[in-house]
């Protein structure tokens, strides 16, 4: 019986473990189990196409995303529609979709998961034709937030509270114009989401009721009118109450059409995108097999 055979897809800057004794790691304990390990080192320019690549080369039954939810997007980019499924090693700055799908810490149990773990299919969401969104994605205040504190010379929890406080005190609600289910408003908020999943790497839960797999996805918009509404965000968005305040609305859709004339930040899973004039969603259901406990 021929071997089984995963391709490691590793991000180099992400994390603070020394890729090469991870690497040694990896083989180590993929050899005892018979099992046959390639692994490609992301650079910037032209992963997606590299990895592509790699797959037909390779013909792999499993591919493992070394890092954040970057590299877990960049990742399922190349294996939508695709038998091939995806594992994770939560490495990065941000690992939110490892913490919604209960993953392990350790990198051990992550790789006796990807071994022996069950695997279920996942949506994602199409944006703007050009990318795909495993996580979440939001228009405004937290993708400004990314974007000063990839920016900034200072990194981890104090580059992160240094950059919440600049973003914070020049906060401003934007104006949207928003068409779903056959329906146009126009909304100020200080930010809007695109939610396939429940919460931020962080822990904060955005969208309760969300899940990965279930043909739907939450627009979320947040739009508190003072600073104590704001302050009214904090407990909730940890006991799993965010969706009841008077100032967080949110619906479920299959598409949606956001319209940003003051051209607000977009991220997409922790990377930013840019400031598009238009935003449009749809939910792609169960398109990226993904290795669970």
């Amino acid at each position: 019986m021929p071997e089984e055979k995963l391709l490691f897809v590793i991000n180099p800057v992400s994390g603070d473990i020394e890729k090469d004794d991870l690497k040694t790691q990896v083989r180590n304990f993929m050899k005892e189990r018979d099992k046959q390990v390639e692994f490609f080192h992301t650079t910037g320019e032209n992963d997606k196409q590299k990895i592509t690549d790699k797959l037909e080369e390779l013909q792999p039954e499993t591919i493992v995303a070394v890092g954040g939810d970057g590299t877990c997007n960049l990742v399922a980019q190349t294996i939508v529609n695709k038998p091939i499924q995806m594992g994770i090693l939560p490495l990065g700055s941000a690992n939110g979709m490892a913490s919604e799908l209960n993953l392990p810490t350790t990198v051990d149990e992550n790789l006796r998961l990807i071994t022996t773990g069950k695997s279920k299919k996942t949506d994602v969401l199409k944006i703007n034709e050009d990318h795909i969104c495993l996580h979440l994605s939001d228009i405004g205040f937290n993708a400004q937030l990314i974007n000063t504190f990839e920016e900034s010379d200072s990194r981890g929890m104090f580059g992160y509270t240094k950059s919440f406080i600049e973003e914070f005190g020049n906060a401003q609600p934007a104006s949207f114009e928003i068409t779903l289910n056959d329906s146009t408003f126009s909304q100020k908020a200080f930010m809007v989401v695109l939610a396939n999943a429940s919460k931020f790497g962080t822990g904060a839960v955005i969208n309760p009721e969300g899940k990965v797999d279930d043909g739907l996805f939450e627009l979320v918009i947040i739009r508190p009118e003072s600073f104590t509404e704001f302050l009214k965000m904090l407990v909730p968005f940890y006991t799993r109450r965010i969706h009841t305040l008077d100032f967080i609305d949110t619906y479920k859709c299959k598409k949606v059409q956001i319209k940003n004339p003051e051209r607000q930040t977009l991220q997409i899973d922790g990377e930013i995108i840019g400031q598009p004039l238009q935003v449009n969603v749809e939910i792609l259901p169960r398109r990226v097999e993904m290795i669970i406990p």
